[in-house]
């Protein structure tokens, strides 16, 4: 399922794919990245749902998130 992850003070997004989804967290992909650094609060939209969440790991293009 295809995602975006929204970064920022200025709302920048990077487009995932989403691996595996729980209601804990969810482990994505990057498809592509604005170049900016993605770290701290994150909001993982998916459809028309957003979720607040964080970043647990990263490794390479996967970053595992943590909902709040």
């Amino acid at each position: 399922m295809n995602g975006q992850l929204v970064h920022g003070i200025h709302r920048e997004s990077a487009d995932v794919v989403v691996r595996n989804l729980t209601d804990g967290g969810a482990k994505v992909r990057l498809i592509s990245a604005t170049g900016a650094q993605i770290t701290g609060r994150l909001v993982l939209r998916i459809a028309s749902i957003d979720r607040p969440c964080a970043v647990a790991w990263r490794s390479g293009d996967e970053i595992g998130l943590r909902f709040e």
